[in-house]
């Protein structure tokens, strides 16, 4: 067996890296503004069997009823009444089934009051003017409005005073709620270039804008995708505004692309230092652990890996973070291997990535999944694990394989009974996979969780580590090495801590596997070591970049 063990001297003398905890986080959309979107977008097209489940998404994301509604009347200001009135049918109807199936959506509050009595067209011009922070002034004498001066009068009075002095949503939501339907409709170029700045005006991001043609570039179409995208970046350039970030000479950027479930799959899409787009490069995917999202050691090493000249992709698994995926928080193993080739997909298709030439870091729970996704999908040429866990096994045995057959069955009838309450309306059960306050009879490995999941050293927003009782049940029915032989003749890299109780995971898929495999120790470090810390960073990281150096040429 080859198992390589570093010395004490050469981790101290070897590779040296500096390590940053967090990567500066992007505000991006929400999950109801992503229902904006999609609803604005499914409406506007016409599209009414997309419509009802984007719908029925949006409601459960947080949207309420009036907030829909608002959403559905104000599109037939750009869409027309036929798409508008056909829209807020097909949401009476599932409003109408999810009150059958016993599910009381929240309605939220009306619009408030107009109390101000001044002239429509006043009032509309002002709204006007604090959408793109500039007075309006008197009436146009040019173009459209000189022309037509009854639209210019409609303009102002019902779209901008009658729709937009509606408080439900905010001027930004409404924003949105254009800027979807124009880049849906397409061949409006001069109103989405209007619109677009206006949401700038508004709050909306660079990056929300962005991930806002990628939604509709999975939901509606490449074409409309990529004229919008013209657009936004002739609006960008204008303000001197751009949607990715520089750290220590890598360029991020958000990117989304759709699974073969067609889930939103977001991630960030790191290049080297002085990056020259006419040349393709090696690409690394990299996935996060169970519980995990991409700002964390997932993007770490991605931002570590560009760092040494390779194109590298952290995402979100679908379900989590900023991925789609409904419901939120359920661990679905299919879907989390089919998240890999998704990435790979993305990567295939890069004008700058070779696409023969494409590897993959799981870590943790994501190198159990990646080592899956290796077995099936050819494209992958090179695999490497960082602590890996197998989740079907630790679901089934638990940790150190202490759980009985007979505890696993009672489970498993728990989880029945739990689905069953469930489908009859009762709340849905939720396990935390790290606790949030520690306890005394706490083991020393749930405190490693818990000092880089619950403190600042690895924190965020977006990682939970909850997710659904019944999803135990799928993943002890995984069973990720079954084939793994037939990763060879690609190669394989498992690397794990001396100290990490989670080793045998890897002990067993090394031993499963055929060659060309390696088994990598680093003396002293734990699991969650290998995640961030640099003195056990300082020799995972040249080791990685020898390992897809050799196989990615």
């Amino acid at each position: 067996m080859k198992r390589v063990i570093l010395s004490a001297l050469i981790l101290i003398l070897g590779f040296i890296v500096g390590i940053n905890a967090q990567n500066k986080q992007n505000i991006m959309l929400s999950k109801k503004q992503e229902k904006i979107i999609t609803i604005s977008a499914f409406t506007a097209k016409g599209e009414l069997d997309k419509l009802q489940i984007e719908l029925n998404a949006g409601l459960d994301a947080g949207l309420t009823v009036n907030e829909i509604k608002e959403v559905l009347v104000q599109i037939y200001a750009y869409a027309g009444f036929p798409r508008s009135l056909r829209g807020l049918q097909t949401f009476m109807t599932v409003l109408d089934q999810r009150k059958a199936k016993g599910i009381n959506d929240n309605w939220g509050r009306d619009a408030s009051p107009i109390t101000d009595t001044r002239d429509k067209y006043e009032r509309g011009k002002d709204i006007l003017s604090q959408l793109t922070g500039e007075k309006v002034e008197g009436r146009p004498t040019t173009g459209y409005a000189a022309f037509s001066p009854e639209i210019e009068t409609f303009l102002k009075e019902h779209l901008f005073a009658d729709i937009f002095e509606r408080d439900v949503l905010t001027y930004a939501e409404r924003e949105m709620v254009t800027v979807s339907v124009l880049t849906s409709i397409g061949g409006v170029e001069p109103m989405l270039r209007s619109h677009m700045n206006l949401s700038l005006n508004v709050g909306i991001t660079p990056e929300q804008l962005s991930q806002l043609i990628n939604i509709i570039e999975m939901n509606v179409g490449k074409k409309e995708a990529d004229d919008a995208k013209s657009v936004l970046n002739e609006v960008l350039q204008s303000k001197g505004l751009t949607t990715s970030e520089m750290v220590n000479g890598v360029k991020i950027e958000k990117v989304s692309f759709s699974n073969r479930f067609l889930i939103n799959v977001v991630g960030n899409l790191y290049f080297p230092p002085n990056y020259d787009a006419s040349k393709k490069y090696a690409a690394i995917v990299v996935g996060h652990p169970f519980g995990g999202v991409k700002e964390q050691t997932s993007g770490l090493h991605a931002q570590k890996m560009a760092e040494l000249g390779y194109v590298t992709l952290a995402f979100d698994a679908s379900h989590y973070g900023e991925s789609g995926g409904y419901p939120r928080y359920i661990e679905s193993p299919e879907t989390r291997v089919e998240d890999f080739s998704a990435a790979v997909d993305f990567l295939s298709n890069h004008q700058n990535v070779d696409a023969e030439a494409i590897g993959v870091i799981g870590i943790c729970g994501g190198g159990g999944y990646s080592v899956s996704a290796a077995q099936i999908d050819l494209r992958i040429k090179a695999l490497a694990t960082i602590s890996m866990y197998d989740m079907g096994r630790a679901r089934r045995q638990g940790l150190g394989d202490g759980i009985t057959y007979e505890q696993r069955m009672k489970t498993l009838d728990e989880i029945g009974e739990q689905r069953t309450r469930e489908f009859r309306g009762e709340p849905r059960k939720d396990i935390a996979a790290i606790p949030t306050v520690l306890s005394e009879n706490d083991t020393e490995n749930t405190r490693e969780f818990f000092d880089y999941y619950r403190t600042s050293r690895g924190q965020h927003p977006n990682s939970t580590t909850s997710y659904s009782f019944t999803s135990l049940a799928p993943m002890m029915n995984f069973f990720p090495f079954v084939q793994i032989e037939t990763i060879s003749p690609r190669p394989l890299l498992f690397i794990i801590g001396e100290r990490a109780v989670s080793a045998y995971f890897s002990e067993d898929a090394y031993n499963k596997a055929v060659e060309p495999k390696e088994l990598f120790v680093v003396p002293g470090a734990s699991h969650v070591d290998l995640y961030d810390r640099p003195e056990y960073m300082a020799a995972s990281l040249p080791k990685l970049d020898s390992f897809f150096k050799q196989y990615l040429k």
